[in-house]
């Protein structure tokens, strides 16, 4: 219930910031946001949409990576550590060899998997200056042993000086 009240925060954290009103005679520049919100965000709602491109290119990749099981090319992309809460709430807090490891693993028990992107975001957490790509897709899982799955995903990346620090990630099952 938590994970999907966490979904649902985020969901309406970027439709917020994606109803950005530009200034009359000013292509692209965002109005000052004056309104006042029936809450306070706990987080940050200082968000500047789309953050760097480049970001979101970074990320993108990784999850290339895993889909055609890449797991050891993947390990530039990140930091020394790096934290990850999946779906099922497993916590994970360590060095990076280890989270491919885990990675591996999971990868190792699959025929095959294929990510439907439906929508990517890059953005800058302004107040906090912090840069996040969230996605949103269809993940299909074809296990070795077993019956073949389908989720609806939405996953949270972080990334600092260049490298991913932290991601999260929500599912739905279809």
């Amino acid at each position: 219930m938590m994970k999907r009240l966490s979904l649902l925060a985020s969901i309406v954290a970027l439709l917020a910031a994606c109803n950005t009103k530009t200034n009359p005679g000013t292509a692209n520049t965002p109005a000052k946001d004056t309104l006042t919100y029936a809450y306070k965000a706990t987080y940050s709602s200082d968000i500047t949409v789309p953050g760097n491109p480049v970001i979101a290119q970074k990320v993108l990749q990784v999850w290339k990576m895993f889909e055609t099981a890449q797991i050891q090319a993947m390990k530039p992309y990140f930091a020394d550590s790096v934290k990850y809460d999946d779906a099922s709430g497993m916590h994970f807090y360590g060095p990076t060899d280890k989270l491919l490891a885990y990675a591996k693993k999971d990868i190792d028990g699959l025929d095959s998997m294929r990510f439907d992107i439906t929508v990517w975001q890059s953005a800058h957490l302004n107040d906090k200056n912090e840069d996040w790509v969230n996605i949103w897709s269809r993940e299909r899982r074809y296990p070795k042993n077993g019956q073949a799955d389908t989720v609806l995903m939405q996953e949270n990346w972080q990334v600092k000086n260049g490298k991913i620090i932290s991601f999260d990630q929500y599912v739905a099952k279809k």
